[in-house]
């Protein structure tokens, strides 16, 4: 490759091929049919005309899909509309194939008419497998025309701040239902139901468990697999059979001797394919006596556990039911199993019944008035998980939980300024610290009313309120006092003292998966739940549980909160899922560039904004992510199924790998300001980072050259801190002591001149070009006399000589 600038490019495209997700083509598939759907509404010149236009199709869609199931059996219908929308064994289970969701399942089963005791045998029946591919087509132009019209009236609201909130809950119902992993689901119940007092609760309640009601639904998905497996398995064997016979026919030239043995096989082949398509309702639903015998539960147990979770026949019509489903009220989320006239049984589908149990569960705890124990250990639970998922990134935090410190009471007069005086007390959940970084986690279990889940606006309000607003209000309660008081006066009178924490980040956790909803940051500002000074990381427990499996260093963990928390992402960044804004993330991406206007406040050294940098802040366009779990999803698949052949890897973090390696000598050293700098190394653009990786090779061959020290400063602008780093070398270990003095003096002062909250010296051996120290300042910044005159007599270069505007340490425009 000749030239500079050809060389570039390939590195370019290099970076770019490294740092792809996995699931390009995907994306570009999503975005055609995108585009594809929305070419039906080219024509509408406002909001309430495409939404008109999209109630029109689902009118259309649904009549036709009623007609064309009525002659058939419903299990029939949708046992076999199951196996279309089911990925096979060695897929992932997650939902993220949107032609093949569990939703298409759920709307076809309140559309077909209930199953009495008039259904004939199998083989009396019309056979239903003709019609599953037009029943799947049917069935997904209604769930997206119902999706198109929420969006578009969500859009056309002028005057309702809650209306797009609103419509991402509702979207959620009718088209996500169910974005955690089932696994984590699982361990998730029965964490929350494991406590002795509150097994025993359950048992009084509902006369089952938490285990029981896990036991019998997934058995309901076992034997159906069961039955399925053994009609794929009989045809394998039939057409291995028919193989060998031909084989045989081949071998020894006698095709006659054989051709009883052929019409066998191919009779055997004929019938196994057959079976393939036959009406299974029959042998794929359950009796009670079945299910017990398949779990070992007693069968008034698992009579228990159906009639808990079995449907009862709709008071309306299937269209208005489906009508109903199609704008998030569901009847089939907490009632997943469908019982006939003849007591067999049937789960609707496999993907959606664990998220019910919890739901079930605690409403009838409630009814009974056995929710105490159960309520108090659910908080605990939350509380305890969220902890473990975030120390595990923030080696040597100390953790302070559930205690309470002493504020200012606003009502007391004259105002209350000084610890001392505050005479009101608050609760925190969770404060961790580590390095100068402390994290304060909030943690709120309370679930969604199923009238928020529909998008009744003043319930979820109400609820949103509960689970976020006050998340965040009590976490940056918190964080005023350690930002304002240096500290916290506890219960007890004593004092925390907090003064060499420089950031603090707020998280609020959940146990209800929000997606579509807290995503959505930018609207919960505009709904007045959230305010843009204000805004805590707000994510589901599950969500979280899969970010900390995948975060391989500390720094990433900071760098995520940072990106994640600032008013401009949330602004220009918007998703469905958090694990798609932390993939996003991943690839490198998720970033805004700095605002103009504010730099020269977080970096008053360096002067007004420079004309660049002016010309550069413009309005934020928003960018809409589409799904990046693919790579997720089969990570997973591959430690949880134990048929996969081969492990799949986890996605990394797109770093420059000279980089990276830097940055764990440094979190070795485990020295004062490790975690802060090592994030601030992390969020460097492409080419930083390329730079920043082989700084030190580059110092350490110029003192080869001359036997002296050498040295490289940058520093860098962020919206809430600021930053400078250093490299020198050491010529030889003899100079340890007085290079290292060198290093600490020279960061001291620089950061004073500076003015910068942050600064760093990074001592390289020259003969090895390893890291040996590591020196950190994280004064405040002020007027300091003494360091004035540091400044002058190490004759630093004056401010007026260094470049005006330097370059953002977190922008990404190289490699992206």
């Amino acid at each position: 490759m000749g030239s500079k600038s050809a060389r570039h490019a390939h590195r370019k495209k290099t970076r770019q091929k490294r740092g792809a997700s996995g699931s390009t083509q995907a994306q570009a598939s999503a975005s055609q049919a995108l585009n594809e759907r929305l070419a039906a509404y080219k024509g509408c010149e406002t909001f309430q005309e495409a939404a008109a236009v999209a109630r029109s199709h689902l009118a259309v869609a649904l009549d036709e899909l009623l007609k064309l199931v009525a002659p058939y059996d419903p299990w029939d219908v949708l046992d076999l509309l199951q196996v279309r929308c089911t990925p096979p064994p060695s897929a992932p289970s997650r939902q993220s194939d949107p032609e093949a969701i569990a939703a298409l399942v759920d709307l076809v089963a309140v559309l077909v008419r209930p199953r009495d005791a008039s259904a004939q045998a199998a083989d009396k029946r019309p056979e239903a497998s003709g019609v599953i591919e037009k029943v799947h087509r049917l069935a997904l132009r209604c769930l997206r025309s119902g999706a198109d019209q929420i969006a578009f009236e969500a859009a056309a609201e002028k005057t309702d701040s809650l209306a797009r909130i609103r419509a991402g809950a509702q979207l959620r119902e009718v088209v996500l239902r169910n974005a955690v992993y089932p696994h984590m689901l699982s361990d998730t119940l029965r964490a929350l139901f494991k406590d002795p007092d509150v097994a025993a609760d359950c048992r009084a309640a509902l006369g089952f468990t938490v285990d029981d009601a896990i036991s019998v639904l997934e058995a309901c998905s076992q034997l159906r697999a069961r039955v399925w497996a053994g009609r794929v398995r009989e045809a394998n064997d039939a057409g291995r059979m028919l193989a060998f016979v031909r084989d045989a026919v081949r071998t020894s030239g006698k095709g006659a001797q054989f051709q009883g043995q052929l019409q066998v096989a191919g009779a055997r082949l004929r019938d196994a394919v057959a079976a393939m398509s036959a009406n299974p309702a029959d042998e794929v639903s359950a009796t009670i006596a079945e299910l017990s015998a398949h779990t070992g539960i007693a069968p008034q147990t698992v009579g228990c556990v159906v009639d808990a979770f079995a449907l009862e026949p709709l008071e309306c019509g299937p269209r208005e039911a489906a009508l109903q489903l199609l704008s998030g009220v569901s009847p089939l989320r907490v009632k997943p199993l469908l019982r006939d006239a003849a007591g067999r049984v049937m789960l609707v589908h496999g993907a959606l019944h664990l998220p019910a149990i919890r739901e079930v569960f605690e409403q009838r705890l409630k009814d009974a008035g056995r929710w105490n124990a159960y309520s108090k250990h659910r908080g605990a639970y939350l509380e305890d998980a969220a902890t473990e998922l975030l120390t595990r990134h923030l080696p040597g935090a100390a953790v302070y939980k559930g205690f309470e410190y002493f504020v200012p009471d606003p009502k007391k007069t004259p105002a209350q300024s000084r610890p001392e005086q505050f005479t009101k007390y608050a609760e925190a959940d969770v404060l961790l610290v580590a390095d100068d970084i402390a994290v304060v986690v909030e943690a709120k279990a309370a679930a969604l009313d199923p009238r928020s889940r529909a998008g009744q606006g003043m319930r979820l309000r109400r609820d949103l309120t509960r689970i976020v607003t006050d998340a965040a209000s009590q976490a940056q309660r918190l964080r005023e006092r350690i930002e304002t008081d240096g500290g916290l006066r506890l219960r007890d009178n004593t004092w925390l003292d907090l003064a060499h924490v420089r950031e603090v980040h707020t998280v609020a956790v959940s146990l209800e998966d929000l997606s579509g909803i807290v995503t959505t940051t930018a609207e919960l500002v505009r709904a007045g739940l959230l305010s843009a000074q204000n805004l805590p990381w707000t994510v589901s427990l599950y969500d979280l549980r899969a970010i900390s499996e995948l975060i391989e260093r500390p720094a990433e963990l900071i760098v995520y909160l940072r990106r994640r928390t600032e008013a401009e992402t949330t602004q220009k960044f918007i998703a469905i899922d958090e694990l798609d804004l932390f993939l996003y993330f991943y690839e490198g991406q998720l970033y805004v560039e700095p605002d103009a206007q504010r730099s020269p406040k977080a970096f008053p050294a360096h002067g007004p904004t420079g004309v660049v940098a002016k010309r550069r802040d413009h309005p934020v366009d928003s960018t809409v992510i589409t799904s990046r779990t693919e790579r997720l999803d089969a990570w997973y698949h591959s430690q949880n199924f134990h048929g996969s052949a081969g492990a799949v890897p986890k996605p990394v973090l797109n770093a420059d790998p000279a980089l990276v390696s830097l940055i764990d000598e440094i979190s070795l050293l485990n020295a004062p300001g490790w975690l802060a700098i090592t994030a601030s190394l992390l969020e460097g653009s492409a080419k930083a980072q390329r730079q920043w990786g082989t700084a030190a090779k580059k110092l350490c061959r110029m003192t080869s050259a001359d036997g002296l020290d050498h040295k490289m400063m940058i520093a860098g602008t962020h919206q809430a801190h600021t930053v400078m780093l250093v490299w020198m070398t050491m010529p030889h270990p003899r100079q340890h002591g007085l290079s290292l003095s060198r290093l600490e003096r020279y960061v001291t002062a620089k950061k004073h001149q500076l003015q910068v909250a942050r600064a760093a010296g990074l001592l390289i051996d020259a003969r090895t070009g390893k890291l040996v120290a590591f020196a950190f300042d994280n004064r405040l910044p002020g007027p300091d006399p003494t360091l004035d005159k540091e400044v002058a007599d190490l004759g630093l270069q004056p401010l007026s000589a260094m470049p005006r505007t330097p370059p953002p340490p977190r922008s990404r425009r190289s490699g992206r």
